[in-house]
């Protein structure tokens, strides 16, 4: 008996996990709604660089890869008179890519010294 109480109380548990889980993507999405609204509103009132901002920070509440932030980054490229393709550096921002060598070329002046380096110390 006491197996089958428990089970129910994680059930309620994950199902109280979920519905929030949907509840903070709605929230998600109707701010990045709003900020996508507020944008065309400043665009028709010829506020071009507060605009860009919103059209900035709608895109990132959309999250990267949706149709819908693509649009925004469209949009904002063109209000800063960037060329196409400038906010896929800037979205993707997070990803660094760095080349690594696995046996960097040793400086032979730098080899032969070694042996005479000395160190300073403090009086």
């Amino acid at each position: 008996m006491e197996t089958r109480l428990r089970g129910r109380k994680n059930r309620k548990l994950s199902l109280a996990g979920l519905g929030a889980y949907c509840v903070a993507n709605v929230a998600v999405l109707a701010k990045a709604l709003q900020y996508a609204c507020a944008a065309q509103r400043d665009e028709r009132n010829h506020f071009p660089y507060t605009a860009a901002m919103e059209w900035r920070l709608a895109a990132e509440f959309f999250g990267s890869n949706t149709f819908a932030a693509e649009y925004c980054w469209r949009h904002w490229e063109a209000l800063m008179h960037l060329p196409h393709g400038l906010s896929k550096a800037i979205k993707d921002s997070g990803t660094v890519a760095v080349s690594i060598q696995p046996n960097p070329p040793v400086r032979r002046d730098l080899q032969d010294s070694a042996g005479q380096i000395s160190f300073a110390t403090a009086a």
